[in-house]
């Protein structure tokens, strides 16, 4: 095998993708579509769970639904899936896994599913996993961002209330150049002492130190990234960030309105929309931040090669 088919953490280092996007799935349900029914603990006893259509809207078949255009759009064989990671804060159920849910529904092989847990910033959390992976060997990963605001089993400390019904996937496979995905990076801190504020400085802080490690270990500086996908649930954080870090608001893609409901599906979807949109072009760099409860955060910097779009 040639480090052209399989680069390694050094060469990117170099300017060569640790991996490549092949394929980017959404799926975003209308608002009249049916939700499944909500279940309690009792129900899941001795109960086979499957994702179906007619049990209407769920985490598990948003995923589903997602990873299905993601496979489609970059014109992936299922069966060179090498590993499922599924980022949610909202799971129908803590087991099976929603990543094994999904592995089920599409007949994928039977390889390493499992769920990636740290609220907002899931999906990147999820994507530096993945990504981590590729670089290791494997040929291709299925990563996916999906939450519902119907998960089927009310978390220890949660009241289901999540305003959000959405899920974004990435297919990604070895690079054989500079298009891809160049680094990623995931941070968190034990929850500060203090008010909200001192919280909010250990995010800021955090988010700070992540994003310029990520352009670090990609080679870049933030002169050179041509759109920022912000943080969509943290405006004011955001808007303090990109101040201090002086990117200017054409660059920043921040639009709470449109995307901050969406928790780990908004950094694909955004990425997805601005794409199709033009903001981001074959060639062009981007920079993804994530940051959320915990606190937590999570960058990943790419430059953007072609892969398919599909929007289940």
């Amino acid at each position: 095998m040639t480090s052209a088919s399989m680069p390694s953490v050094a060469q990117a280092g170099r300017g060569l993708a640790l991996g490549a996007i092949a394929g980017l799935g959404i799926y975003r349900p209308p608002a009249d579509a049916p939700l499944a029914r909500r279940l309690t603990g009792s129900d899941l006893t001795g109960v086979s769970y499957r994702v179906q259509a007619e049990q209407g809207i769920n985490t598990a078949s948003l995923a589903a639904g997602a990873a299905r255009a993601a496979l489609q759009a970059g014109g992936v064989d299922p069966a060179d899936i090498g590993m499922i990671v599924v980022g949610t804060t909202t799971p129908d159920v803590l087991w099976p896994s929603t990543a094994c849910l999904v592995q089920t529904e599409l007949k994928l092989p039977m390889v390493a599913s499992f769920d990636l847990y740290a609220a907002e910033t899931s999906l990147l959390a999820a994507l530096n996993v993945g990504i981590h992976y590729i670089a290791a060997g494997a040929q291709s990963v299925l990563v996916i961002g999906a939450d519902s605001d119907n998960q089927l089993v009310d978390l220890p400390g949660q009241s289901g209330n999540v305003h959000s019904r959405a899920a974004a996937a990435a297919v990604l496979t070895r690079a054989g150049g500079d298009a891809g995905v160049l680094s990623t990076i995931a941070g968190g801190a034990a929850r500060s002492e203090g008010n909200g504020e001192a919280n909010d400085r250990t995010v800021l802080q955090g988010l700070t130190d992540g994003a310029t490690e990520c352009l670090r270990k990609a080679r870049l500086s933030m002169s050179e990234i041509d759109l920022v996908i912000a943080e969509q649930s943290a405006p004011e954080t955001m808007e303090a960030w990109s101040k201090a870090a002086g990117v200017s608001s054409g660059r920043l893609l921040l639009d709470p309105t449109r995307y901050g409901s969406l928790l780990a599906a908004a950094p694909l979807t955004a990425l997805h929309d601005a794409i199709q949109e033009g903001r981001l072009q074959n060639g062009m760099t981007a920079l993804l931040l994530a940051c959320g409860r915990g606190p937590a955060w999570a960058a990943a910097c790419l430059r953007w090669g072609g892969g398919g779009l599909l929007e289940w």
